[in-house]
């Protein structure tokens, strides 16, 4: 795919990279085909400190959905302020400690 340069893609693109070097949660929001996916994925492409797991939400999305694509990419450990509990994490094999799983 190619994102056409044009003042907002450029800014669009700026902003979202500067987003996401914070790592701060963040909804990208806005009609079909105004270029949300688009957009993050020519920043994630470039970026090989995220990797991006894709999902789309629509009525028939399920919890159970949601995690069976986590865990396309995370294992579970157990966690370390909750004995006994887990909490997901990207899949320690795979990926390096320096990447950020995008969601």
């Amino acid at each position: 795919n190619v994102v056409v340069q044009t003042t907002d893609t450029v800014r669009h693109v700026e902003v979202i990279r500067a987003w996401l070097e914070s790592h701060k949660p963040l909804i990208l929001c806005g009609p079909p085909g105004s270029g949300k996916s688009m957009t993050l994925t020519s920043v994630l492409d470039t970026s090989p400190e995220y990797i991006l797991a894709a999902l789309n939400f629509s009525a028939g999305t399920t919890p159970e959905l949601i995690l069976t694509t986590f865990l396309q990419y995370c294992e579970e450990v157990e966690g370390p302020e909750n004995p006994g509990g887990k909490i997901l994490q990207p899949q320690s094999g795979t990926y390096q400690k320096s990447q950020w799983l995008v969601v």
